[in-house]
């Protein structure tokens, strides 16, 4: 399955990594950054069936949702492409 990311998506990434890096030791932005892209990738090639997002917001879009920690990874599956859309932190939903 191809993976893609949308511009949001990895705009998200960077700058909670940056945001990390700042509040903790040198390199922890990477570590974080490489952790969910890795969570990512094992979720594209995962076989499982993910639901339609909960939140209303997310679902009015038909995205798939997984909760990673406290994070929300918003994706789309079809023709055999894995696009995530969005990355929000979960708080920000209720």
């Amino acid at each position: 399955m191809k993976l893609v990311y949308r511009k949001g998506a990895l705009k998200a990434i960077d700058k909670v990594a940056a945001f990390v890096e700042s509040k903790n030791t040198v390199g922890s932005g990477s570590r974080w950054a490489e952790k969910i892209v890795m969570k990512i990738e094992s979720l594209a090639s995962s076989k499982a069936k993910f639901a339609v997002c909960k939140h209303a917001s997310l679902a009015k879009y038909q995205y798939r949702c997984y909760a990673y920690n406290d994070w929300v990874i918003a994706f789309l599956i079809a023709d055999k492409k894995f696009e995530v859309c969005r990355i929000v932190w979960g708080a920000l939903l209720h």
